[in-house]
């Protein structure tokens, strides 16, 4: 996948080592000194170490000739260079992570693999899928206005972001109003991927936003880009294109038929119904997660419900 880089900056921020998340909304210095708009009291820092600077709707990082230098994934800067979602910024000796929301269409199948093994860097793995997508967010922005939006948006990503990470989820990226994430099969047992799924069903009654949850298990090719390590191939399509299904089924947690056999769920989850996929032979089975999966607060088997919109 080669999206664009995100237009609009203030959907930008730093992962922080402790887990915190720094919103940014315009430049932004960081440095030990208390005048900057990120102070990171760390002796290895200096006072005034670094700068993020907005460029034509993107971010740019510099170094502000500190004493223990400035790099981004792992090379020293000495200019401003570009930020893309993912980077990983060393300060001293302590790292922080810039990300940003992409705008993406899902990538086009790949037919002849043969060909794309002659990139470079290219490599096949089992992988589980899954794809947490914002409902409605563009009716909330117009109902409550783009900045109030905005900061539902912020604490939705705050609230389900651990819960991908702290079951050794990885989120390859931030798709608009949807997070992408993938675990390696061989990494990855199903009862990771499991307790992963039931902390996100049982935090969504007290999530800001409703949201769909889609997961699938299949093979993906892994290929390295300027915008480091992408996802591709014939079973990202199908979870994208699953969760339109997910929308037509009404179903607020949706899982492949593979998934289910897999994560050792089979005859306990209700199905969604049966589909073809755009560009793919034959029919697909879906299901629900077990009815009572996340206790009965976070059934997922009843008609989904929007919860009450909240300012954050």
């Amino acid at each position: 996948m080669t999206p664009p880089l995100s237009p609009v900056a203030p959907e930008s921020w730093l992962e922080l080592p402790d887990g915190r998340t720094f919103w940014l909304n315009g430049p932004c210095s960081i440095g030990r000194q208390t005048d900057n708009n990120l102070v990171l009291d760390l002796p290895a820092l200096s006072r005034r170490h670094a700068l993020l600077a907005t460029e034509s709707g993107s971010y740019t990082l510099s170094d502000l000739r500190s004493r223990n230098g400035t790099f981004l994934n792992g090379t020293g800067i000495t200019r401003p260079v570009t930020l893309r979602d993912g980077d990983e910024i060393r300060l001293g000796d302590t790292t922080v992570r810039y990300r940003c929301t992409r705008r993406l269409a899902p990538a086009p199948v790949v037919t002849d693999f043969a060909a794309t093994q002659r990139l470079d860097h290219v490599r096949e793995c089992p992988c589980w899928l899954l794809l947490v997508d914002v409902v409605g967010f563009t009716t909330l922005n117009a109902q409550l206005g783009s900045e109030a939006a905005l900061r539902q948006m912020q604490a939705w990503i705050t609230g389900v972001r651990p819960l991908i990470e702290q079951h050794a989820g990885h989120i390859n990226g931030y798709l608009g109003d949807a997070i992408f994430a993938y675990w390696l099969a061989d990494a990855a047992p199903p009862a990771t991927v499991l307790a992963a799924l039931r902390a996100i069903e049982t935090w969504r009654p007290s999530s800001p936003l409703a949201f769909r949850v889609v997961a699938h298990h299949g093979k993906v090719l892994f290929t390295h880009s300027d915008r480091g390590e992408e996802l591709t191939g014939q079973e990202v399509n199908f979870i994208f294109r699953s969760e339109k299904l997910a929308k037509t089924f009404n179903a607020s947690a949706m899982l492949s038929q593979a998934a289910t056999q897999l994560l050792g769920l089979e005859g306990d989850c209700p199905p969604c119904g049966q589909s073809t996929i755009e560009g793919m032979s034959g029919s697909f089975s879906f299901f629900s997660l077990p009815v009572d999966f996340a206790g009965a607060s976070a059934a997922t088997s009843a008609p989904f419900m929007r919860p009450g919109l909240s300012q954050s």
